[in-house]
């Protein structure tokens, strides 16, 4: 048996009887003349599996020391010594939370018993907590890894609709890479203490939705080489509306996923324009909700550095440019401002996708932070 006693008592008689009566059934016990010592002993490893300890000690009472240690361990069952007359404040001390109490002279048998129960029900407390421990543990890991499976199918998912594109490899990467950094600007700027703590990463975690809905345009039109006639072009203008519509119906039938309602937001309105000039709701200003409005420069400086059958690529400073002459107008001001005071960061994200030796790994590198909690 290794369960540890505590007895505190002025009185070294009564002390060494007390501990006599339970070292005899294999308890280890410690000994304290005050309150002072019997703290300094209970804060010390190992510590004490149970109290002993009188109503009056010098220079602390039992209640106060009772207070105390249950502030050290409010698991710590403490047992008070009473005499017949201080049963009143033996009564204090169990609305205080000690265990139990037991009145002088005792016989070592009820001394036993008490000791015993008290043992048996902190045994009880110290499984149960481990218990809760290992089940929160348990739950934690496996919300973890659902978590991380149905980030890794969404992101496959907006993969597959990338592949039908001509866009220039990892742009999903480099959106939400981009849109991260913005976000990040913003809520330190602007936006500080206006948008939820977890709003940054739910935007990189779903800015890779934004064209989900070119999954339903003809191969026609989203692979032609060159630019598009009208027609194809109001048929490409329909993609927003096509993704936005999917994920809707999808939240609809599994309600309360926040990670889908941004990812909605965005497929539906980033290509909305500041001054109303955009598809496909012409909506305007901030009636726009701001994860599509971050995702709207992202997404601009992205097409604008890359190359495409249809295009050339343009350098840093090029984009920088066009996106700033476009500033309350096609993007919100405020954003295109937190934009222009991060862009010098915005190169070297570029770089770190473009390696295409080393790009896998990068990809899993960057989206294992998906397996964070939303």
């Amino acid at each position: 048996m290794n369960e540890r006693v505590l007895i505190v008592a002025d009185e070294r008689g009564s002390r060494d009887l007390v501990a006599a009566q339970l070292s005899a059934h294999r308890y280890q016990c410690r000994s304290a003349r005050d309150g002072r010592e019997a703290l300094s002993l209970a804060a010390r490893k190992p510590r004490p599996s149970l109290v002993l300890a009188g109503i009056e000690t010098p220079g602390m009472s039992g209640l106060e020391l009772l207070g105390k240690l249950r502030h050290l361990d409010q698991n710590l069952p403490t047992i008070m010594i009473v005499g017949l007359h201080e049963l009143d404040m033996a009564r204090s001390c169990l609305r205080e939370g000690a265990y139990d109490y037991i009145v002088e002279p005792f016989a070592a048998e009820d001394l036993l018993n008490t000791v015993e129960r008290a043992m048996e029900r902190a045994r009880l407390i110290r499984q149960n907590e481990e218990y809760r421990r290992d089940l929160e543990r348990m739950v934690h890991e496996q919300t973890m890894e659902i978590r991380q499976t149905r980030d890794i199918a969404l992101l496959t998912l907006a993969k597959l609709a990338e592949s039908r594109d001509n866009a220039t490899g990892q742009h999903l990467e480099r959106m939400a890479a981009y849109s991260r950094r913005l976000a990040e600007r913003l809520a330190a700027g602007p936006f500080r203490g206006k948008i939820a703590e977890d709003f940054v990463d739910h935007l990189f975690k779903s800015s890779p939705l934004h064209d989900i809905g070119k999954v339903g345009i003809p191969d026609a039109i989203l692979r032609k080489p060159g630019p598009l006639d009208d027609g194809e072009r109001a048929v490409m203008r329909t993609h927003p509306k096509i993704g936005g519509d999917t994920l809707r119906r999808v939240i609809e039938k599994f309600r309360g996923n926040s990670f889908l309602s941004m990812g909605m937001e965005i497929a539906y309105h980033h290509h909305e324009r500041w001054d109303g000039a955009g598809y496909p709701h012409r909506i305007a200003g901030e009636h726009i909700p701001l994860a599509a409005r971050i995702v709207a420069v992202a997404d601009a400086y992205d097409a604008i550095t890359s190359h495409r059958p249809y295009k050339a690529s343009y350098d840093h400073e090029e984009a920088v440019r066009l996106i700033a002459v476009d500033r309350g107008r096609h993007f919100d001001p405020v954003v295109v401002d937190a934009f222009l005071e991060c862009e010098a960061d915005l190169p070297d994200i570029r770089r770190r996708f473009l390696d295409p030796v080393h790009a896998g790994a990068r990809l899993r590198g960057e989206w294992a932070e998906i397996a964070t909690p939303l």
